[in-house]
């Protein structure tokens, strides 16, 4: 599998089973599972556009899932609506080895509303957000996140065989936007719902707008070691089918 190595975090991208650096594992549990469904009035009414350029680096190491199945699922919905519910400000997700939060661009944890087994959270157009996934076990594993149907990595409909990103033991993963590059990121952030990405490209369907989504695998991690792919001079010629492709107005 190719997987990418960023500055701060592993992550990865592999042509059949890609892992990503993330930290979420585990069956669905009760904190972590929420009610798909949604309300379609409200949370269209607020979407993710693509945002401004962020710097993100990334390299790809090599490794593989334990299974073909997720060890957890979970599927969050936003909108611009105040839910009723218990405040929190992290998500455990496969019974509690793996935390899930979103950051503002301070970096504050975004208060999110529990309400028997479904998560919701407020968002606010104009304002950008980050995935923040912290790995509280020993165990490493591969984070596949999608924002409003769409995955972050290649911008194609969210999948469980798309590459993730990797989230080694004890570890943290941000991340920032859909990626453009092995270098950039666009940032999530939040807007109309006509102007979300998933309304300005092919791969993308205004039914799913208003949910972001967290599959979690558990990776064979042997000696914990990571085999880096060698530098490549015109990657430009790789990456053109890899990562999302800029929104069309």
């Amino acid at each position: 599998m190719k997987k990418l190595y960023t500055k701060y975090f592993i992550t990865i991208l592999s042509l059949l089973t890609l892992i990503i650096t993330g930290c979420q594992s585990g069956r669905h549990s009760d904190t972590v599972t929420s009610d798909i469904s949604r309300d379609i009035t409200t949370s269209r009414s607020l979407g993710t556009q693509w945002g401004d350029g962020i710097e993100s680096h990334v390299q790809q190491v090599s490794m593989q899932r334990t299974s073909f199945s997720p060890i957890d699922v979970i599927t969050i919905n936003y909108s611009g609506h105040q839910y009723n519910g218990k405040t929190i400000s992290e998500v455990m997700l496969n019974n509690g080895r793996v935390g899930m939060a979103f950051l503002d661009d301070r970096d504050n944890k975004w208060p999110l509303t529990k309400q028997n087994n479904n998560v919701r959270l407020q968002g606010k157009s104009g304002q950008s957000y980050q995935l923040f996934y912290r790995n509280y076990s020993g165990n490493t594993y591969e984070i596949i996140a999608t924002v409003d149907g769409l995955d972050v990595i290649n911008g194609k409909a969210g999948s469980f065989s798309n590459d993730g990103y990797i989230l080694r033991p004890y570890d943290t993963l941000v991340i920032k936007g859909f990626r453009k590059s092995n270098n950039e990121v666009a940032a999530f952030t939040f807007s109309d719902s006509s102007n979300a990405y998933a309304n300005h490209t092919t791969e993308g369907s205004p039914r799913n707008i208003g949910v972001i989504g967290t599959a979690i695998f558990q990776l064979e991690d042997n000696n914990k070691n990571y085999q880096k792919v060698s530098p490549n001079a015109f990657p430009a010629n790789k990456a053109n089918g890899t990562y999302a492709q800029s929104p069309v107005y």
